[in-house]
């Protein structure tokens, strides 16, 4: 029978509830807390020309389209009509900023954390339809609603009220398994515990499920699947083994991963993309082979983002009957006998303030790591200062780790902090175009400093190409492809292309040298914040991609001994393109120490009893450097991994024996 997946945001109803709860499409109640906007009819307004107006305005840079339609003294109806952002983290703002703008007459009310952008660019474009239509609009910014959890509540992983000190007498609420942090490990965990018999919540601080996993990369990897054969002889590539993707991994962290953990990870894998393709998950038509890897085992997701396993995840929450807990954060986590015992509860910052939560059989916890944590990276890697972006969400703070801490977690390899090579060098964000680099180079395509020359290996593993980029001497670095390499390389699309030119993130041109004057015509934003522009000296780009063909032709890569593949394609099939890229910090690859069956350990090695962990909160998977397409497995094979066995006491039979 199915069930409903039940949402809870815990905040207080104001005179805007009912419209935005009639406007949520994602099944739960977003109701908006804080003291309303003074009424317009209150306020003097110039008056409007009526009618319906449609603006189009930028979203986190993507566009977005907006029906604002207005009387003459009040803004009727807004609409979002159509947008490419991030689903799942736009929804949040979709579902509420409108009716919120409609029920208190004000452009003024605060943002959706987390969807800050998409929240502005509604904002925006009901401005412009006010301008359009003759009014003032300033005259609608009167201070609105808080909806959510505050910024700083976000981004301060301590700065909330953190509840009582030791485990209360009486709880507010009881659940058998706690999980916290709703992101891909945290959605399995709880998917698993569910459907093993427990009662199970998942807490998220966020205003939506999925957390920082809805804007991974987009790419999987697994030694084999339901698919595997079929595209392994379509593209007459060998068939991938568990050992080769196990020997890849350990290589890759330099031999600091913990071999226990990534046969998790590897044998699980194949098991959970199973599980998301029977479900509705949609891969490309493709198998790549990217840096580190030494076989081809990726798979690329539809829409090249991670949004489309968290959406088929919710699904399966909804399905199992877990109940959700958005908007609510982790503040404190109780174990018994004076926090000595095993783990029984948690407590949490709402906007209605400190609430316990009891767990009668086991907390996991799945908060995800600490890259936008400034002083808490850059403590681990002094380098790492607030002039590095991050490519995640603002939610990524480590609190988790903190709190985990406090009760006597052992911690091990945070200083291990990888950043993503190919990141948009103005903003440091892991958009869908950045992921075109990642898939690239078993196609062929070619990395370019700022004088058109080849400055790595482009097969190699993401730490070195992000050193290499950094040590060129010159800022940004540029990802070459031609046509041939998007039609047949089946991990991009015509149309995600398309987009990137249009938003300024891919250049195009039908000649090479037309292509080094597209990247001049470019400024760039420089480490130093400072604006500055690339003029690759003529002929030079066409000489690095007429050498590399020759390589790629005679199968040998004298320059920087690349492993050239039969599936690697020659860049002369015009037009030709060029994508950014710079460093942006990606992923701490240290955190808790576990057992491999997730359960956490204290400070003198013993299980903290009832306490599990699983995902980017832990370490050991990945040792110095974790292989790209790597986490979204790790996260969700071993957050099942830790939801199975938190209920059962036994380990799933895909790892069983293994």
């Amino acid at each position: 029978m199915k069930r409903t997946l039940k949402v809870f945001l815990p905040l207080v109803i104001t005179a805007a509830a009912l419209i935005i709860a009639a406007c949520n499409t994602q099944g739960g109640s977003t109701v908006p807390s804080g003291k309303p906007a003074a009424p317009v009819a209150s306020r003097t307004v110039t008056p409007l020309r009526p009618g319906t107006y449609t603006e189009d305005v930028a979203g986190n840079a993507l566009g977005f389209k907006v029906e604002v339609v207005l009387s003459a003294s009040r803004i009727e109806k807004v609409t979002v009509i159509s947008h490419n952002d991030t689903p799942g983290i736009a929804q949040a703002a979709i579902d509420v900023i409108p009716a919120a703008i409609v029920s208190q007459q004000s452009t003024g009310i605060d943002v959706v954390a987390g969807a800050s952008r998409t929240s502005g660019a509604i904002i925006a474009a009901v401005e412009k339809a006010i301008t359009e239509a003759g009014g003032r609009p300033q005259e609608y910014r009167a201070a609105g609603t808080s909806f959510y959890l505050s910024r700083d509540a976000l981004l301060n992983p301590v700065g909330t009220p953190r509840g009582p000190v030791t485990a209360p007498g009486r709880w507010d609420e009881t659940y058998d398994v706690v999980v916290v942090g709703a992101g891909y490990a945290g959605a399995a965990a709880a998917y698993a515990a569910q459907t093993q018999g427990a009662r199970t919540v998942l807490i998220e601080k966020m205003p939506f499920i999925g957390g920082n996993s809805q804007i991974n990369g987009g790419v999987w990897a697994a030694y084999t699947s339901k698919l595997a054969a079929d595209l392994q002889r379509r593209r007459n590539l060998t068939p991938d083994t568990a050992e080769k993707h196990i020997e890849d991994t350990i290589k890759g962290g330099d031999y600091m991963s913990r071999e226990d953990m990534v046969k998790n990870m590897v044998y699980g894998s194949p098991f959970y993309l199973n599980l998301m393709l029977d479900n509705g998950l949609v891969v490309r038509d493709s198998l790549t082979m990217p840096g580190g890897h030494y076989g081809f085992r990726t798979y690329t997701l539809e829409h090249e983002q991670g949004f489309d396993i968290t959406e088929v995840q919710k699904k399966l929450l909804a399905q199992s009957g877990v109940t959700v807990k958005l908007n609510t954060k982790l503040v404190r986590i109780y174990r018994d006998g004076n926090q000595t015992g095993p783990v029984v509860g948690i407590a949490v910052y709402t906007a209605e303030g400190i609430r316990t939560i009891r767990a009668t059989r086991a907390v996991i916890l799945t908060t995800g790591g600490f890259s936008a944590n400034v002083p808490m990276r850059s403590a681990q890697v002094p380098s790492l200062t607030d002039a590095m972006p991050t490519t995640n969400q603002i939610s990524q703070t480590g609190e988790g780790i903190l709190y985990a801490q406090e009760i006597g977690s052992q911690t091990m390899q945070q200083s291990y902090i990888q950043l993503y090579p190919f990141a948009d060098p103005n903003t440091g964000v892991l958009d869908a175009y950045a992921v075109i680099p990642f898939s690239g180079p078993s196609s062929g395509v070619v990395y370019v400093d700022y004088k058109g020359e080849r400055y790595v290996n482009e097969g190699e593993r993401r730490d070195v190409n992000a050193k290499a980029a950094m040590d060129s001497g010159g800022f940004p670095a540029f990802c070459i492809l031609d046509q041939k390499i998007v039609d047949q390389g089946g991990f991009t699309s015509q149309d995600t292309v398309n987009r990137g030119i249009e938003n300024g993130r891919i250049f195009k041109a039908n000649t090479l040298e037309e292509l080094a004057g597209q990247i001049a015509a470019h400024s760039y934003r420089s480490p130093s914040g400072v604006p500055g522009n690339v003029n690759i000296a003529s002929g030079t780009l066409t000489r690095t991609i007429e050498a590399h063909n020759g390589y790629v032709r005679s199968r040998q890569d004298p320059a920087f001994n690349k492993v050239i593949t039969t599936a690697m394609l020659t860049i002369d099939a015009p037009p030709y393109y060029a994508i950014p890229q710079w460093p942006s910090v990606h992923h701490t690859m240290g955190g808790l120490i576990t057992t491999n069956k997730l359960e956490v350990l204290d400070l003198f090695g013993n299980v903290i009893p009832n306490f599990f962990a699983a995902g980017e909160v832990t370490g050991g998977v990945h040792g110095t450097n974790r292989l790209g397409s790597n986490a979204g497995p790790d996260a969700c094979v071993n957050g099942y991994i830790a939801g199975y066995y938190a209920v059962t006491g036994d380990v799933p039979d895909f790892i069983k024996g293994k």
